[in-house]
């Protein structure tokens, strides 16, 4: 798995899968309330090319590339999540991001210039322009609305006061020393942690622990073996769901007692 994004409107994950053997990509959609999980239909001849940017409004918002071997996107294709079909497409603009009014994209051949709106159904400019310090701004508010009922982790690095803290407490919960950096969240009923050890050959263990209140251990798993750097957002929660992927391809969920 390569990467999710959630519509926190409709209960939509969107999860994008590459397989570098094969040169081949793959975007399902997860509908999290009866977790039903649908394949899109997408030529596959194109889908290496393409990358998920986002879910909300009801659709997926794909990317293609203009310059590939920078890694440049450029294009925004968006997809229905009821039909799985293309709804519209706008080849010379790329994804920036969302905010109120609808989509912010911008211009890779100008990316200095000011940002345009598009409207999220359509794809039509709204004719409401950015500045892209006004256009950061405004995403940061709007997704304080649209993950409302999300939990994402604040990532806490080596050396920092939050790390050294959770750091001792897991030392002394597990006995074990905590490198590089922690995932860290609470919830009113319990606490979340995602962390990393040494393995032996020098590389790195991601595991999850989720205590209650009181301190007391309710799981423990571990999400990856073998790792040569470290991820954020390992974990998120959702209407009291906890979902993690294990092992890069298996997607697990766990309801969170309240």
């Amino acid at each position: 798995m390569w990467r999710m994004r959630l519509d926190s409107i409709t209960g939509c994950l969107a999860i994008e899968i590459r397989d570098a053997d094969v040169l081949l990509t793959s975007f399902y959609t997860l509908d999290t309330a009866s977790h039903t999980l649908k394949q899109l239909q997408l030529p596959q001849a194109k889908a290496w090319w393409q990358g998920l940017e986002d879910a909300t409004h009801g659709f997926l918002y794909l990317h293609g590339y203009g310059n590939r071997q920078l890694g440049q996107h450029k294009g925004i294709i968006a997809i229905s999540q009821v039909t799985g079909k293309q709804v519209w497409e706008t080849k010379e603009l790329a994804f920036y991001g969302v905010d109120s009014p609808g989509l912010l994209a911008y211009n890779p051949e100008q990316p200095e210039a000011a940002l345009q709106v598009l409207h999220p159904t359509t794809g039509k400019a709204t004719g409401i322009t950015r500045t892209q310090q006004e256009a950061a701004a405004e995403v940061a508010k709007y997704n304080q609305i649209r993950y409302q009922n999300c939990i994402y982790p604040t990532l806490y690095l080596e050396g920092e006061d939050h790390f050294n803290t959770v750091q001792f407490f897991l030392k002394q919960e597990f006995e074990i020393e905590v490198v590089k950096a922690i995932d860290y969240a609470e919830t009113d009923s319990c606490l979340l942690v995602s962390f990393y050890t040494l393995e032996p050959d020098g590389k790195l263990q991601n595991e999850l622990a989720v205590f209650n209140l009181k301190g007391d251990l309710q799981l423990k798993v571990t999400l990856g073996t073998a790792l040569t750097g470290i991820g954020s957002d390992t974990f998120f929660i959702f209407k009291h769901n906890l979902y993690f992927i294990q092992n890069k391809d298996i997607l697990q969920v766990f309801r969170l007692l309240v």
